[in-house]
Formats: C-alpha cells, sequence, structure tokens
C-alpha cells in the first residue's frame, strides 16, 4: 500500500530531504507494478486532490482514508452532522460515490463520542458512502488500545491501521494483535521503517535522540549485516511475515523507491532464529525512539 503522506506534503519523514514529491510519476509507477492499494487522509495537504485526479476514468483502486471531528462537540445531531460533511468532502476530493474504507483518524474520538461514532459510521455504510469503517491507531497505540477495545470490537471497525516495526512492538506485546486477529480485522501496518529512522547516520539524527537511537541503529545494521540483508529488507520482512499482518504501507519519494519497495515486498523470509534474536534485542526500547511526534 502506497502512503501517500509525500504526495502532499513536503517534508514528511525525518530522513526525507527531497520536498514534495512528482505524484503523477509515482502513482504511474505503482500502476505499472499492479499496486492498488493507496493510504491517504484529508490531512496529507492536496494528496487526496492527485489520488482522485490520477484515477478519474480509471479502475478505482483500495483507498483508505481517514476521517477527523472536533473534540468539542456537544450532541449526537453535531457528531453525525460533522463525519456526514466531512466524509462527503473527502468523496468530492477523491472523485469518488464510496470511500473503500474510511479511518477513524484518532481513537480519542471514540473514546469520546463512544457508540454515536460507532452508529454514524454504521449508517455512512449503509447510505453507500464507505464500503468499510476502520480506526487507525496513533503516536499511543497502548493506551488508546486499552481505552478503545471494547468499542473497536464492532465489526464497523474491520481495518485497523497501526504503527509497527523492527523497535516498535508495543501492540503485539500487549496482546492486541492477537485481539485483532481473533476480531477478523484487516490489520494494516504503517511505520515500517519507524518513518525513514532507520536510515539515518547518528551525526544527522536530534540531538534528543542521538545516544538512544543511536545505539540501537548500530545495532540493527550490525544485525543486518550478519545476516546478509539489507536494513530495508530486514525491517519489511520482519513485519510482512508477521502472523496477523495484512498489509504494509511504505511511502516513497522517486520512481526508483517504487521499485526497491516492490523488490523489498518479494523479499526473502527470515530465519526463525533472526527473528527472535530481533525480538530479544528490541524487546525495551525507550518512547522517544519509536513517537515520530516528539523527535523535533
Amino acid at each position: 500500500m502506497l502512503g501517500t503522506a509525500q504526495l502532499g506534503m513536503s517534508g514528511y519523514g525525518i530522513n526525507n530531504n527531497g520536498g514534495q514529491v512528482n505524484a503523477e510519476s509515482l502513482l504511474g509507477r505503482c500502476e505499472q507494478w499492479g499496486v492498488n492499494c493507496y493510504d491517504t487522509a484529508y490531512e496529507y495537504g492536496d494528496a487526496e486532490l492527485k489520488l482522485g485526479k490520477y484515477f478519474q476514468g480509471k479502475k478505482i483502486p483500495f483507498i483508505a482514508s481517514k476521517l477527523k471531528i472536533d473534540m468539542d462537540l456537544t450532541s449526537e445531531r453535531e457528531i453525525e452532522r460533522q463525519i456526514f460533511a466531512r466524509t462527503e468532502a473527502i468523496l468530492t476530493r477523491l472523485q469518488l460515490e464510496a470511500i473503500p474504507a474510511l479511518l477513524v483518524h484518532n481513537p480519542d474520538m471514540v473514546e469520546k463520542y463512544g457508540h454515536t461514532i460507532s452508529t454514524v459510521m454504521r449508517k455512512l455504510r449503509t447510505e453507500g458512502l464507505i464500503e468499510r469503517g476502520g480506526i487507525s491507531y496513533g503516536a499511543d497505540p497502548v493506551r488508546q488500545y486499552d481505552a478503545v477495545s471494547g468499542l473497536a470490537s464492532d465489526d464497523i471497525y474491520e481495518v485497523v491501521q497501526i504503527p509497527l516495526n523492527l523497535f516498535d512492538r508495543r501492540l503485539v506485546q500487549c496482546g492486541a494483535m492477537q485481539s485483532f486477529g481473533a476480531g477478523g480485522k484487516i490489520v494494516v501496518v504503517r511505520s515500517v521503517f519507524l518513518q525513514g529512522l532507520f536510515f539515518m547516520r547518528e551525526d544527522a539524527l536530534p540531538e534528543k535522540l542521538r545516544v538512544d537511537a543511536g545505539r540501537l541503529l548500530g545495532q540493527l545494521r550490525t544485525l543486518a549485516a550478519a545476516e546478509d540483508l539489507s536494513v530495508a529488507q530486514l525491517a519489511v520482512s520482519y513485519i510482512r511475515d508477521m502472523a496477523g499482518v495484512h498489509c504494509l504501507i511504505i511511502g516513497a519519494e522517486s520512481e526508483q523507491q517504487i521499485d526497491d519497495n516492490v523488490r523489498l515486498i518479494n523479499g526473502p523470509s527470515l530465519l526463525a532464529e533472526t527473528r527472535a534474536r530481533i525480538e530479544r534485542l528490541f524487546s525495551d526500547v525507550p518512547s522517544d525512539v519509536i513517537t515520530p511526534s516528539v523527535w523535533r
């Protein structure tokens, strides 16, 4: 699944020095390779507009967008009105009659507004404005999962998007992944490369990350070299083959990166001993290292 934040926002990711990308060339390369899934959001600048323009008149791919509403609404009617209005805005931008998957962008919405959100999401599906609902877990996924796990078990939330990577296995360790599997959820993983952190040199890291992240990145490179794999292949293979994972969101800044990502997705599996070593080495990573929102 192509992550489209780079299509609409300049400088997305800690290791992005290229600014905003050429959306048409990236989407064209994805089409050549048969990539047919795209992750986007209203908050990703004009990414939705670019997707809508590119796929106008073409076969509609699987597009997952995200919904945010204000957190100070006081009535069910206000909540429903705002959700419908913002869903219609997304539909207009994507030039679609129905969104293949619409995810609640912040589980705090579900926590605050409870069953009202689920009821309105179900209305969206009944009226044909969305095909599937879902929830995207954010920077503090374990707390959010604990807060909404009961509500999120509702079958309207068919898709869950989560951060998961070699350094960040919090939702595995707390049992959330097992719960998602038991509930039949489609699990979409983002931040496979920890927003590009895996590829940074220690001297280029923000000062607050230099000690902890520098040490961990050194261990990661040593492990990859011992397995005769690139860091990128180690990261992708580990998540791709994890039980319960259905899809990986990977962004790109160039056609070459699209080509590279396709090769990574089709790359080798890891030995069981390698997986076990990863889990031992990175069992207790400091929260600052795995929380992009605090890096800058």
